[in-house]
């Protein structure tokens, strides 16, 4: 004898949503009320209400982010007084779990010492949080009685031979391109696999043209000077109105993979995603050792690589995705043991010029 039963299960699948780290920001500087707190800020912030109505090296940097970034541009700022330990405020807000994409430290940084600590801080954090950060750090700018050159010759020694791929220095120039830069950043009208460099973002909104103690004008030879040492800078186009950025130069080795900041971007978002992939799949059955097993392994992923790569057709044009669609060998899986897999990944960006040479000619076949 036997009597009917029906139970009916809800399958968790791990296809919802996650939340979206990318484009956040962290803001640590120096200002005269809030000392030491975290505060959420966004586009429709009133930073004299939130900073104080004086102004102060903080609140210089995230007007700047808010001009330069859109409507949408959203993050937390910690104010501090001057001699304050950054690398505690630092550790304060990972502790209350903040997770930004990017920190920006606003107290211009003294010495190499200074970059290398970022540089550690920023490992720290990858190894005992998992978060994939990027740290930009202001550098001094003109003295009062300094020359452009004498600029360029007194910043040199910040950057040589340092190895900090998570960092990028940002010397003020202008005094508000640190905030600016990082707003460009995190603009929703291009993503985060496009160099600041791209014009077509648009000129850039800062302070008045800075001049050195012999009235001088700033001018693409310092700034090329700076960034061919590794410096994050503006730059300037002859007869195109408007003031443009170069690369944010990570202070990655040479011949580093992450040289500029976009590319640890893309990496960096797609290991945020599969990381959640990785931890929703264990002890999963479905993963294991067989070929059906293994597919369905690699199937689940490379899921970040192929949302990745989704293009935007407008019109006739195509606005490509972060990176080139997975191809057949973008991933594959290792079974080391019973108990351990190995997942290797493969993203192939697209490459767009930073340098464009164009010759022309006169045609006249057709006249003989």
């Amino acid at each position: 004898m036997a009597q009917g039963k029906v139970s009916v299960a809800a399958i968790q699948t791990g296809s919802g949503a996650t939340k979206e780290v990318e484009r956040s920001v962290l803001f640590i500087g120096e200002g005269p009320e809030s000392n030491g707190k975290i505060l959420p800020i966004n586009a429709q912030s009133d930073f004299d209400s939130e900073f104080g109505e004086a102004d102060s090296p903080l609140k210089t940097q995230v007007k700047a982010w808010q001009r330069n970034g859109d409507d949408l541009v959203s993050g937390y700022a910690i104010p501090h007084a001057v001699g304050a330990d950054i690398m505690a405020l630092i550790d304060k807000a990972m502790d209350q779990d903040v997770s930004p994409e990017i920190i920006v430290i606003c107290t211009p940084v003294t010495g190499k010492a200074d970059i290398e600590s970022y540089q550690a801080k920023a490992l720290e954090i990858l190894s005992s949080l998992a978060r994939r950060v990027h740290i930009l750090v202001a550098a001094p700018g003109l003295a009062a009685e300094q020359t452009w050159s004498d600029l360029v010759t007194a910043l040199q020694p910040l950057t040589d031979g340092v190895v900090a791929p998570r960092v990028a220095v940002v010397p003020l120039l202008f005094g508000d391109e640190l905030g600016a830069v990082t707003g460009r950043l995190c603009k929703r009208s291009v993503t985060i696999a496009d160099s600041p460099m791209r014009v077509l973002t648009g000129a850039m909104s800062l302070m008045p043209l800075p001049e050195d103690a012999e009235g001088k004008p700033l001018t693409n030879t310092t700034t090329a000077a700076l960034d061919a040492q590794r410096f994050s800078c503006t730059q300037f186009y002859a007869d195109f109105d408007g003031v443009y950025f170069g690369d944010v130069n990570t202070l990655d080795a040479e011949g580093g993979d992450f040289q500029q900041i976009e590319n640890g971007r893309i990496v960096d978002k797609a290991a945020r995603a599969v990381r959640i992939i990785a931890i929703q799949n264990i002890k999963n059955r479905r993963l294991n050792n067989s070929p059906s097993g293994t597919e369905f392994g690699k199937r689940v992923m490379s899921k970040p690589l192929r949302e990745m790569s989704k293009s935007v057709n407008i019109g006739a044009d195509k606005f490509p995705g972060l990176i080139e669609p997975p191809k057949e060998d973008s991933i594959s899986i290792t079974w080391l043991s019973a108990k351990q897999i190995q997942v290797m990944m493969k993203i192939t960006p697209y490459d767009s010029p930073s340098e464009i040479l164009v010759g022309i000619m006169l045609d006249r076949q057709d006249q003989e």
